[in-house]
């Protein structure tokens, strides 16, 4: 076996002297016509070793299974086709139209209604409770609602006047004469007027004149040059 085994290698040793002579074409033109792996088998003289399969059982039922590394099972997920929500905003959509706010006021004026009956029923529930915390939630809650109701009631009565104002405007153009505007000192002066008015009627004029005047005094006293000694 020993002396078969050298032969071999010295059969090779001559093939592999006689390839190395021949030029890059010829090897080329060899390795054509006797395919390329004898050609490679021929050089090199390494056989490729046979590829031994891992079989992967258990010696044992209980333990886990054995699974290769390199065998890797990709699962195929199955994409979910979600439906497209679109939303949209009226404020910015031409389809909702135009926003008119005597319209809008018109339409939504049982919340004022709504809320001075809130009022009436947290005023009712101030007088019952005793927590302290609870108590200044309830109060704030009576003040932020009036304080809306009091605004609500200040728009309404300026959008009233407007319509005077253009009412008036409008009969003096039919009659033949030149129409009046007020200008804006005018409507603050008219404002004030009756501002006065309504504290004259609610008893809260002496309050609001002795708060306006402590204002003032705050504001003399900032401006006022301090004394250098």
């Amino acid at each position: 076996m020993k002396k078969n085994e050298r032969s071999e290698d010295a059969d090779k040793l001559a093939i592999r002297e006689e390839l190395s002579n021949l030029t890059f074409e010829e090897l080329q033109k060899l390795k054509e016509k006797i395919g390329s792996k004898k050609f490679n088998l021929t050089l090199t003289g390494v056989k490729k070793k046979p590829q031994v399969k891992t079989d992967f059982k258990r010696a044992n039922p209980n333990r886990p299974r054995e699974i290769s590394s390199k065998s890797r099972r990709i699962e195929t997920k199955v994409a979910i086709q979600v439906p497209k929500v679109f939303r949209s905003d009226p404020r910015f959509d031409n389809l909702c139209g135009e926003f008119r706010e005597r319209s809008f006021y018109r339409n939504y004026d049982f919340v004022n209604k709504m809320k001075e009956d809130e009022v009436k029923k947290l005023k009712e529930e101030l007088q019952e409770e005793t927590q302290p915390r609870r108590i200044e939630k309830i109060k704030y809650l009576i003040q932020r609602m009036e304080n809306q109701i009091r605004a609500e009631k200040k728009r309404k009565l300026e959008e009233e006047k407007q319509e005077e104002e253009k009412r008036i405007t409008i009969e003096a153009l039919k009659e033949g004469k030149s129409p009046y505007f007020a200008t804006k000192w005018a409507r603050k002066e008219r404002d004030l007027k009756e501002k006065f008015e309504s504290l004259k009627e609610d008893g809260r004029l002496n309050q609001y004149m002795a708060k306006k005047r402590k204002h003032n005094a705050q504001r003399d006293r900032r401006h006022m040059p301090s004394e250098q000694y």
